[in-house]
Order: structure tokens, then sequence, then C-alpha cells
């Protein structure tokens, strides 16, 4: 993985309930209703992916599709794109931002905290997720040629501000996963106010903390 130059890491799709998505429909965050998987909408799903750190929605597929280019002989072409071509180039530095701002760390926390025991099918799923993840760092990188994310001079300011915060973000997302577990096995209706309080806030302040809500 990039250095300072970034910070990528980990949960995983085929384990919903490691996601924000049971918890925040548990709490009403909006007015919007989660429900089943088959109810499920764009928001909450993107929602629970950044909350958790690891925006799979954003970048699934990206670097599969990229790599796919670069082993058909484009390569040459795809950093001309990059070099020459402002949409492209918008684009590119939108997803090294997604993944400066992706923690590998703290979304494997999520993954320990929440899928203790994962089945043999989730596993599977989640070594895919993690393999897609480094697949897409790798041909980042290949295509801008940077060693490090955000190295541009004009990207300084969003790399300065994703180191600056994310310090004061790995601890509220530290509790969110201890709440989240404590909301699952409380069994006691007098604590479930106060936790899913204390949900809310840890939600409130990762949010303000990635500087976007998904």
């Amino acid at each position: 993985p990039s250095s300072t130059c970034s910070a990528p890491l980990r949960p995983s799709r085929s384990s919903r309930p490691s996601t924000l998505v049971r918890a925040r429909g548990q709490v009403h965050l909006s007015k919007r209703s989660v429900g089943g998987i088959e109810a499920l909408r764009a928001i909450p799903w993107i929602f629970a992916w950044t909350q958790s750190r690891l925006q799979l929605p954003v970048w699934l597929g990206v670097g599969t599709a990229i790599k796919e280019h670069i082993a058909a002989g484009n390569i040459d072409k795809l950093q001309g794109m990059y070099r020459e071509w402002p949409f492209f180039r918008s684009t590119v530095e939108l997803l090294e931002v997604v993944l400066a701002k992706t923690s590998r760390r703290i979304a494997r926390y999520y993954e320990d905290v929440l899928l203790a025991s994962p089945s043999e099918e989730v596993d599977a799923v989640r070594k895919k997720v993690w393999q897609e993840l480094d697949d897409f760092e790798e041909a980042i990188q290949q295509v801008t040629g940077h060693v490090c994310l955000l190295e541009e001079a004009h990207s300084q300011s969003s790399r300065v501000a994703i180191l600056n915060r994310t310090p004061l973000v790995d601890p509220l997302n530290v509790l969110q996963a201890a709440i989240m577990s404590r909301l699952r096995g409380e069994t006691d209706p007098a604590e479930i106010p106060a936790l899913s309080d204390a949900f809310v806030v840890t939600v409130q302040g990762v949010a303000a903390g990635m500087g976007w809500t998904g």
C-alpha cells in the first residue's frame, strides 16, 4: 500500500451487518427506509461504506478495468489520457482522494469486531474484495506514475487535510464498531436509547471528518 502519500484498507461487501446499513436503519438517521437488502437504496448503501472507511461502491471494479487495458498494451494511452484529457485526469484524481480516505486498518477493525466467525462463502468474498482494493491502488499508481497518492502540487491541500483529519476520525470509528456490537447483542431495552444516541454521534463525527457523507 501507498504511504502517507496515502491511507488504504478493509470490511466486506458480503457481510451487510459489518457495514452500517443495518444500524443506520435502526436509529432512523434519515427519512428514507432501509429495510431489507431488497429495499436497499443507493444513499444508505454508499453512506455505510463511507462510514466504515472502505468506500467499496466507489472503487469496486475500477482496478480490474484499468488492469485489463494495461494487459492489452494500453498503458501509454491511459497515461496520455491522464496527462492530456482534463475529464479523465479529474476522475483519476478523485479516485486518488477516495483511496487516500480509505483505511485498511479501520475497515479491518470493523470486520474483526462484527464478523468474528465468517462463513467460507463470506471469507472468499472478503479476500476477493481485498484483492480488488490492491488492484485498484496499483492501477491508479500505474496510470498516474505517482509513488504516493496526491503527489500533484494542486492536490497538496487535499492531502494535508486528509492527514490532519485521520487521527481525529479513527477513534470515532473504533467507538462506532463497539457500539454496533453492543446494539446487536443488547437485551435490555433501557440501554438501547443511550447506545443509539452514541451511535448517531459517531456517525455525524465520521461524516464530518471524512468531508462527505457518501
